[in-house]
């Protein structure tokens, strides 16, 4: 009854509607043809319409009657190009749904229509004659989806224990989980002990896992490669379809239900084999199986499979036989309606001479017509509306993470899509040592920084430390035939990767473990409020922007960079897990270095130094974690001491104001590297 109800509903808005639509008046036949995106990088044979309400309300109704491949709209003036180019399909590109209509309407994602006909057809010129007509709102030359690609750098280097880069390093991390590789994620517990790392230069990670390791209520969508969900470190973490325990995800490169991680592809240029690991690189580091005596350890792996889940949305893969130039969008459709709220994007556009970032920014906002963009509706959409349907969620609204991107070394700060659409969130990457990576695009539009590894900070150029990379999970399909050797490797599934595509799950796992540790403490943001809470959980990093730091450019060649262009470009700093925690927690936090003395003065938290309030004690059940023996007494309002270890404790202060006394609690972070704005939070 209800599915009749709104067919009815549909059938009276497009009867009412039709003699608006196809009446088109003078002032409409002068008025430009709104067409969006750039002919030389569009895909062939397709446009995205994006229709009037009315236009798409009588579109709809017409799908629901037309058995197989609809092809026309419903709306005369629009049929009448459709015929003429031959169309083969006209289809909604996010499904019709009853229970997101409304929803929808308010981005007019439920506008949007894709229009197949004729490879060998004018792209522009059929966009041009349709955007004319009454009905269409605009029309959308989309980038075709062989410019989409991964933002690694270089293909994954397996790792072989025989020859280990990282032997013999210890960091706090092995010491909270028992996983046997963490010693190898630098990125997060930096001890600083590779050639030219810095202690510190991490996410802090260690001591933010003593408050939250991560929630299986928290839905990650990984929009990349697909992952191998078969994965000995990752498999308790991946998601199923609530109904469907064999569904992780979709497969919208191929319009398949099954993942396709077995093909691959030789890249002359490298003179490697690429295989598809690179979603399940990104995957690791978000929601690796953490404590389970395996690999590695992820951001938000929980302990032993109770991590945050990990749904894999395939839109990108090396079996071009039916590739979707429309995969990302629906990717964002099929992490809405399934639960997930943070979407983890390292992917962007493949820029070169045929597609410089001047094209890009042109293709993707086109002047005037910034409106007619279907990928920025998708993902107004999902940041709108995730985590809406779930009353149990730590957030009302999505986030979505994308990759600054690799070529700040060729294209310095130009601006870089998908990354520099406002609503999201970019992230650029840092080396070992707090500064840039020497590959990581940069500018205004970047928000946060996090560690993406760096082949030549960790050795003296030209020659590469793997060491110095993101050390997170591989392919280890027994089916499979590599070229690599890593079938011989002792260490088989696991290997190193660096771009921005690692700095972003970074961040997004960072995001995940924030979300679970809220969900734990049963608060509750709007996604704006939590993605500022999330953007001032940092530390500076731009202290460290000086001199020049060298790498090659794509013809081998040896590339100078000036790190001062960096400053101020990177968004505020790199993300802090700890910080945020306590954030959302609302405890401050007070950074030290770790064997320097250090004085604090307490009294800005109780009034300020003009104040009447008396500073009594601080008291703490946990001071051996930093290295103090006891608390010192207050000199007034200051506390002097040093910690003699890396760590964190949480100090009760207590204060008389008047007759009353009251209580705050901090925590006390002892750091071995700091950066500028280490102290208060």
């Amino acid at each position: 009854m209800k599915r009749l109800f709104i067919l009815c509903c549909l059938l009276a808005a497009s009867s009412c509607a039709k003699d608006r639509i196809d009446a088109v008046t003078d002032a409409e036949s002068l008025t430009p043809p709104r067409v969006s995106g750039n002919p030389a990088t569009a895909a062939r044979g397709t446009l995205a319409v994006k229709l009037t309400p009315e236009a798409a309300a009588a579109a709809s109704v017409l799908q629901t009657r037309t058995e197989g491949v609809a092809t026309r709209s419903g709306v005369e003036s629009i049929d009448e190009v459709l015929a003429e180019v031959g169309a083969t399909g006209f289809e909604r590109v996010w499904a019709y749904d009853p229970q997101w209509e409304e929803r929808y309407a308010t981005t007019g994602i439920n506008c949007w229509y894709a229009l197949y006909f004729d490879e060998g057809a004018d792209v522009a010129e059929v966009a041009k004659r349709l955007a004319g007509r009454a009905g269409v709102v605009g029309v959308e030359m989309p980038i075709a989806s062989k410019y989409r690609r991964v933002m690694s750098e270089g293909p994954a280097r397996p790792y072989f224990v025989e020859s280990d880069p990282a032997a013999g390093v210890v960091t706090r991390a092995a010491a909270a989980m028992n996983d046997p590789y963490l010693n190898k994620q630098w990125h997060y517990d930096n001890p600083g002990t590779g050639r030219n790392a810095a202690a510190g230069a991490d996410i802090n990670l260690t001591d933010a896992w003593s408050l939250c390791t991560g929630s299986s209520n928290i839905v990650v969508a990984v929009i990349d490669e697909p992952i191998y969900t078969e994965h000995p470190d990752l498999k308790a973490n991946i998601w199923s379809k609530p109904g469907s325990p064999n569904e992780h995800g979709y497969n919208f490169w191929n319009k398949s239900a099954t993942l396709d991680w077995k093909s691959s592809e030789y890249d002359s240029d490298y003179g490697e084999t690429f295989y598809a690991d690179h979603g399940s690189h990104v995957a690791g580091v978000i929601a690796a199986v953490n404590n389970n005596g395996v690999g590695i350890g992820g951001i938000a792996g929980g302990r032993n499979g109770d991590g945050v889940k990990l749904m894999s949305c395939q839109i990108m893969g090396y079996d071009e036989s039916t590739t979707d130039d429309y995969a990302d969008s629906k990717a964002f459709e099929y992490a809405l309606k399934n639960g997930a709220v943070i979407a983890q994007n390292s992917w962007g556009y493949n820029v070169g001479e045929d597609f410089t970032p001047t094209q890009m920014e042109s293709a993707w906002n086109s002047g005037r017509y910034t409106d007619i963009n279907l990928l920025k509706d998708a993902i107004d959409t999902f940041v709108r509306y995730a985590g809406t349907d779930d009353p149990s969620s730590p957030i009302e609204g999505g986030l979505v993470f994308f990759a600054a991107g690799n070529d700040g070394d060729i294209w310095k700060d130009a601006k870089m899509y998908p990354g520099a659409y406002a609503p999201v969130i970019a992230v650029s990457a840092m080396d070992w040592s707090f500064r840039p990576a020497y590959y990581t695009d940069y500018g205004s539009w970047c928000e946060i920084t996090a560690p993406g590894g760096d082949y030549y900070a960790g050795a003296t150029f030209p020659s590469y430390n793997e060491a110095g990379l993101v050390f997170s999970t591989i392919l280890c399909d027994d089916s499979m035939t590599y070229d690599d050797g890593r079938k011989a490797s002792g260490s088989y599934g696991y290997g190193f990767m660096q771009g921005t595509s690692m700095a972003c799950p970074h961040v997004a796992g960072v995001a995940a473990l924030g979300l679970s540790y809220a969900a734990q403490l049963g608060r509750k943001f709007t996604a704006e409020e939590y993605k500022a809470l999330l953007l001032s959980s940092v530390y500076g990093i731009d202290s460290y922007f000086s001199g020049t730091k060298s790498s090659y450019d794509y013809n081998y060649r040896r590339l100078t960079l000036q790190l001062a262009n960096y400053k101020g470009k990177m968004g505020g700093g790199c993300v802090d897990a700890l910080k945020l925690l306590l954030a959302i927690k609302g405890t401050p936090a007070i950074y030290v270095k770790t064997g320097e003395a250090t004085s604090v003065d307490f009294a800005a938290y109780f009034g300020g130094a003009a104040s009447a309030v008396k500073l009594l004690s601080a008291t703490s059940g946990d001071l051996a974690k930093v290295g103090l023996a006891s608390m010192p007494a207050f000199s007034g309002t200051t506390l002097s001491f040093s910690c003699s270890q890396p760590g964190v404790a949480m100090v009760t202060v207590k204060a008389s104001v008047g007759d009353t006394e009251v209580t705050r609690e901090f925590a006390l972070v002892s750091r071995l590297g700091m950066a500028a704005n280490g102290g208060w939070l």
